[in-house]
């Protein structure tokens, strides 16, 4: 008989051993999903933290900071704390070269647990194009030239008749009549499009649209009226600093080289002429109203980019703005959402036009320059489907 002496002891052994293995890594194991659990709970709770900075970001977007970076800046906002034990970091970069502005923003969240880590999303928001049509207006647009509309973009090349495309849209937020002209683009209105004699639209027509939100009003730019020594006198000018109002008459031709300017009023009289070299460009904030309709506004670059004449502040009784294409071709953009714009002259205008209504009546030839829908703009809005989740650290 073999002899089974000290074998049970061994075995114990073992068995403990096994067993004892077996319960270390059940406990090993109940450790790790309750730690990856609440790991698990953190991250959410992170992600959760990032998104809710992204949409303070949003909503509390900061107008004057945000305004002043520059192609490539950044702006960090810091770390803000949740009541939840959570925190978020946005940082918001510009990331366009200097036209239209796009932004990315990008938020960190993290939680106090050390287990947490911190999550990474994205978002975008860019500038909203207000020069989107060659005409847009808050309400009606009548269009009784006897001339045409056609489109280019300057920053591929000049105009030229064999090149110009159909590209010259237009938009009205109340009703629209086209006679006597030929659009080369789409008429989009709220109300009803109604043809005149010879009114042609070469695009699709589209009425009982959904009005667009009223463009913003701008607001005058601090300090007062422009200093006399940023305007050139001679015959045949005359400024007052304190009304604000300019008047060139008798033929005088006035230069203005520099890169901003805010007056009441601008009054151009007998064949005189406002010359702008359009390069640097020139911007030009008017409380009350233009009136070009004798006279002529050059802008020798003969870029539309290169000068923009823009309203500013209300008035409960807003003048038209009355402007002229006469024997000078005219290069600039018109942004007068609260003011009446008549477009005179039977010359060629470059540029693109907002207005409360705007009048085209002499007959003259509209190019829309598609580069002005690139400028950088006043409004910025969220860019939808921007949302993404980068690796967290």
């Amino acid at each position: 008989m073999m002899n089974r002496r000290g074998f049970v002891l061994p075995t114990v052994i073992l068995g403990i051993t096994v067993m004892s293995v077996i319960a270390v890594v059940a406990l090993s194991t109940s450790a790790d999903e309750r730690r990856a659990s609440r790991a698990t709970r953190e991250s959410t709770l992170a992600m959760y933290a990032a998104e809710a900075g992204l949409r303070e970001t949003y909503g509390s977007w900061p107008v004057a900071a945000v305004a002043a970076l520059k192609p490539g800046d950044s702006l960090d906002l810091g770390w803000k704390n949740l009541p939840n034990k959570a925190a978020y970091r946005p940082v918001i970069h510009r990331v366009d070269k200097g036209a239209l502005q796009e932004y990315n923003v990008v938020v960190q969240g993290r939680r106090t647990d050390p287990t947490a880590g911190i999550i990474t999303i994205v978002g975008a928001a860019g500038g909203v194009p207000i020069f989107k049509y060659a005409v847009r207006t808050e309400s009606t647009l009548y269009l009784t030239t006897g001339g045409t509309f056609d489109a280019f973009d300057s920053d591929v090349g000049p105009y030229t008749l064999a090149t110009a495309d159909t590209m010259a849209n237009l938009w009205s937020n109340a009703d629209m009549n086209v006679t006597r002209t030929t659009v080369k683009g789409a008429a989009t209105a709220v109300g009803p499009i109604v043809f005149g004699t010879n009114g042609i639209v070469t695009g699709a027509t589209t009425i009982g649209a959904t009005a667009l939100t009223p463009l913003d009003i701008l607001s005058c730019p601090a300090g007062g009226f422009t200093p006399t020594a940023k305007v050139p006198s001679g015959a045949g000018i005359s400024y007052n600093t304190v009304n604000g109002v300019l008047t060139v008459s008798g033929g005088a031709t006035l230069t203005l080289t520099d890169t901003a300017y805010f007056f009441s009023s601008i009054v151009l009289t007998g064949n005189s002429k406002l010359v702008f070299p359009g390069n640097p460009h020139a911007s030009v904030y008017l409380r009350d109203s233009i009136n070009a309709g004798s006279g002529v506004i050059s802008n020798t670059s003969a870029n539309a980019a290169g000068l923009a004449f823009a309203s500013c502040g209300t008035s409960a009784t807003p003048a038209y703005w009355a402007l002229s294409s006469g024997g000078t071709a005219s290069y600039y953009s018109v942004y007068a959402p609260n003011h009446i714009v008549y477009e005179l002259g039977a010359g060629d205008f470059y540029g693109a036009i907002v207005a409360s209504i705007y009048y085209a009546t002499g007959g003259g030839k509209f190019h829309y320059d598609q580069a002005l829908a690139r400028q950088p703009s006043n409004k910025v809005s969220v860019q939808h489907g921007s949302w993404a989740q980068l690796p967290g650290s």
